[in-house]
């Protein structure tokens, strides 16, 4: 590729903290108009990367160019003002400020001295215009979808007129429809020139919509090629150094035991008439498009809005949960499909994350009077879920997002449950631990949980899952048998198949 037409370079770029070479000599560069993916494993260097770019981290060594121009931000606001502008993963929007507010926090248009509400609605309205959406400048950014919300953290980029755009994950929090809509997004803004740095695990995505695609490993380049150089083989290898033999493990060949979860003719404020039956040793995958009701079924059984009519039988024993607490006393674990805000205590020790079932509820399996689980047992069960830290004891919010999500997943693992719901398992986190997370709740199956599986990722519901359940509009709409193809699924999502009701034994 020609000097000329790079927009953006990265030189030799090497960062270090304490105990931990970050990047060892990175180059990359993005073209104009080019969609250059990124990936790694959790831990490669690309957060890093990105966060020089952003202006967050000065080099230790290295240099960078923009358009040509030699640039060194000290902060991210030099980094913006010079066109670069970075969508992270954690969108960023002020839930109770409007659309048009959040577009242009930090530009606002003044006049006479004055804050211009009229110029920054118009103009905000041009903005999501131009991305063909039809969000009203006034709404309150709380009150958006994710998928929308994203919009508008782009159109917040294009109002500073960025040239350069990071998009972390941008589609981990959206279901197919909405993710088909971001990459047709990122395809028209590169067909007018904005360079995209596009960071992603998920593979299809990647093939879809890159020009380029760089692999960073342990801190160093691994690869970079043209898309059509490199299948998804190849990217999975120079991630981590293997090939992924049977990334999803094999199904159950026993049948699944008896039912340990039956909800009959259930209904809340957001779903109505559930049907389902969940079996001991068998992962039961719900799919469904955004809105169709999926988190809403997790947040019933495991009581944070419970059903309002409706049978529930846990264990054999007609009882719903009223709240958490209950559910988990009842031998409910609930992995959150939002682990920063609702599932991990960031400044506590990766320890302290693990234990804090054990020290909040006596432990079903152990005599009433005996301790939690001891440190050395605990310790050992994060090894054995190989939680990968410095220390048990450093914060978790230092750890990768995978090794985050096998902390939680031991802290429910230390109470036993009979019943597990995990809810979007392997979301931001690499293919690596995506295979090992696959593993583990295989093998919990095999040991005779029972576990509801709530997932965005069709072909991870499609690929884990014993059996399917497809939810549309607050209700199950129909079953398919595991491995079924994607084009059924959608079929029932969207409504253009002939139902199938959802067995209840």
């Amino acid at each position: 590729m020609a000097p000329a037409t790079l927009a953006l370079e990265m030189i030799e770029i090497s960062k270090s903290f304490p105990g931990v070479r970050a990047l060892d000599g990175v180059s990359f560069d993005c073209a104009r108009g080019e969609v250059h993916a990124l990936c790694g494993e959790n831990g490669a260097g690309k957060s890093t990367l990105i966060k020089i770019l952003g202006g967050v981290y000065r080099p230790d060594a290295g240099r960078m160019r923009l358009d040509g121009r030699e640039v060194a931000f000290s902060h991210p606001v030099a980094a913006r003002r010079a066109g670069v502008s970075i969508i992270h993963q954690e969108l960023s929007l002020l839930p109770e400020r409007s659309v048009a507010e959040n577009i242009y926090l930090g530009v606002e248009p003044t006049r006479f001295g004055a804050l211009d509400r009229a110029k920054m609605r118009n103009g905000a309205a041009g903005l999501l215009r131009r991305l063909g959406s039809t969000i009203a400048p006034d709404i309150r950014a709380g009150d958006l979808s994710i998928a929308q919300q994203q919009i508008v953290e782009i159109a917040k980029a294009l109002a500073v007129e960025a040239r350069i755009l990071v998009m972390d994950e941008p589609t981990a929090a959206l279901d197919d429809v909405d993710a088909s809509r971001l990459l047709e997004l990122v395809r028209r803004l590169s067909g007018e020139g904005v360079s995209i740095i596009y960071v992603s695990h998920r593979m299809p995505e990647i093939q879809a919509v890159s020009h380029r695609v760089t692999v960073l490993k342990d801190g160093r380049s691994a690869l970079t090629a043209a898309i059509g150089d490199a299948p998804v083989g190849r990217l999975v290898r120079a991630m981590v150094g293997r090939d992924l033999a049977d990334f999803y493990p094999a199904r159950a060949a026993a049948p699944a035991g008896p039912a340990v979860l039956n909800i009959r003719d259930a209904s809340n404020s957001r779903l109505r008439g559930v049907n389902l039956a969940l079996c001991a040793g068998e992962i039961l995958g719900v799919a469904g498009l955004e809105g169709s009701g999926k988190r809403s079924l997790a947040q019933a059984i495991f009581g944070d809005e419970p059903f309002e009519s409706g049978a529930i039988e846990i264990l054999g024993e007609r009882r719903a949960p009223p709240s958490p607490r209950a559910a988990i006393e009842l031998g409910i674990g609930c992995l959150s499909d939002d682990r920063k805000r609702e599932g991990l205590l960031l400044q506590q020790s990766v320890r302290d994350n693990a234990m804090l079932t054990q020290r909040a509820f006596a432990n079903p399996l152990r005599p009433p009077n005996a301790s939690p689980m001891s440190l050395d047992e605990t310790d050992a069960l994060l090894r054995k879920l190989d939680v990968r830290a410095a220390s048990f004891d450093q914060e978790i919010r230092l750890l990768s997002g995978g090794n985050q999500q096998k902390a939680i997943i031991a802290r429910w693992l230390a109470r036993a449950p009979e019943i597990l719901i995990f809810c979007e398992p392997t979301r931001g986190v690499d293919v690596a631990t995506k295979a090992a997370i696959y593993k583990i709740m295989r093998d919990l199956a095999a040991s005779g949980r029972a576990i509801l599986m709530i997932s965005s990722d069709l072909p991870e519901v499609i690929g884990v899952s014993d059996r399917i359940l497809v939810m549309r509009e607050g209700a199950i709409a129909g079953e398919l048998p595991g491995g079924a193809s994607e084009e059924d699924v959608m079929a029932i999502a969207v409504g253009h198949a002939a139902e199938t009701p959802a067995l209840v034994s």
